[in-house]
């Protein structure tokens, strides 16, 4: 039985900013934009260089 929902983590350079739930077969850029919009404190102001998705972990943006 594989669960509907999944629970990852979102980094901002490698610190722990946020959880966002997604569906467990959401598309790649449907997450990003969830963990963008979780994370958007942190982010704001700042250029995103790279955007890092590990399935059914977490996501990582990395900012400058």
């Amino acid at each position: 039985a594989k669960a509907d929902e999944i629970e990852l983590a979102v980094q901002v350079n490698g610190k722990v900013k946020a959880r966002i739930t997604v569906a467990a077969d959401a598309v790649e850029d449907d997450v990003v934009a969830k963990a963008l919009e979780a994370a958007a404190g942190a982010v704001e102001g700042k250029t995103v260089v790279k955007k890092i998705v590990i399935p059914g972990r977490l996501v990582n943006i990395v900012v400058k």
